[in-house]
């Protein structure tokens, strides 16, 4: 007798997305279970971040149903905290426990620190904790805002093109960051991107989108030379 599948933590199914007149993606299925780590692949444009949004709960779907309600983490591709406001490391890396900072206030910020620190820590910033934010380097900024998201205690972490507009060196302390957070923490992780060279290795399943429709399966099948030229054209 086979194992059951565990249940999945969200599940889109038969779900149509648009905005306006415009209909954007169409009869949409997708299981995201426990320790997947799945890239959401396709060109600019394609609707990686409707999808994105859709499963955030931030837009309403045109139909079909998305069941799950799990706690997000999430890195943004571009930070628009305001560089001129000094927020050290700290400050923003606890914004991801703001529940945690309600009344009782003194216990409720003790735990809520103690939590900052170590996912600084577990990311390679404990030591820019007193550092101000707007003085990092691109990489160090994406290292902080990977420990905001982990603060807030996710079931699953979503990263926007985290390796967009940084450097090769940083791209290369990045990845190993992000493998040991799968590994370690066994996190479960939602990752968009346009690019697949550097992240494929990451991923154990992938969605492809594109033309308003999304392929999704194993990251083995998925991103196999002769099923991506089935979907569309791209560089490995």
């Amino acid at each position: 007798m086979k194992n059951k599948a565990p249940e999945p933590l969200i599940r889109l199914k038969n779900v149509s997305l648009g905005y306006g007149n415009t209909l954007v993606l169409t009869k949409v299925d997708l299981d995201v279970r426990r320790g997947e780590v799945w890239g959401l692949l396709g060109h600019n444009g394609s609707g990686k971040t409707t999808l994105l949004k859709s499963m955030l709960g931030l837009i309403a779907r045109r139909s079909g149903e998305v069941i799950g309600r799990p706690r997000f983490g999430y890195v943004p591709q571009k930070e628009r905290l305001d560089p001129v406001y000094p927020l050290s490391s700290f400050d923003v890396a606890a914004m991801g426990t703001y529940r945690a900072f309600q009344w009782p206030f003194g216990r409720r910020r003790a735990a809520g620190s103690d939590v900052v620190r170590r996912c600084l820590a577990d990311c390679g910033a404990g030591q820019l904790a007193d550092r101000r934010f707007g003085d990092l380097s691109a990489g160090q900024k994406q290292r902080v805002l990977i420990a905001r998201a982990l603060a807030a205690e996710p079931e699953i972490l979503v990263l926007d093109e985290p390796l967009a507009g940084v450097d090769i060196t940083t791209q290369q302390a990045l990845l190993p960051l992000l493998k040991e957070l799968k590994e370690r923490r066994h996190l479960t992780m939602l990752m968009v991107s346009h690019r697949i060279s550097a992240e494929k290795g990451l991923f154990t399943h992938v969605a492809w989108i594109d033309e308003g429709r999304v392929d999704s399966g194993p990251a083995a099948g998925m991103l196999a030379s002769g099923r991506i030229s089935d979907i569309f054209k791209t560089e490995l």
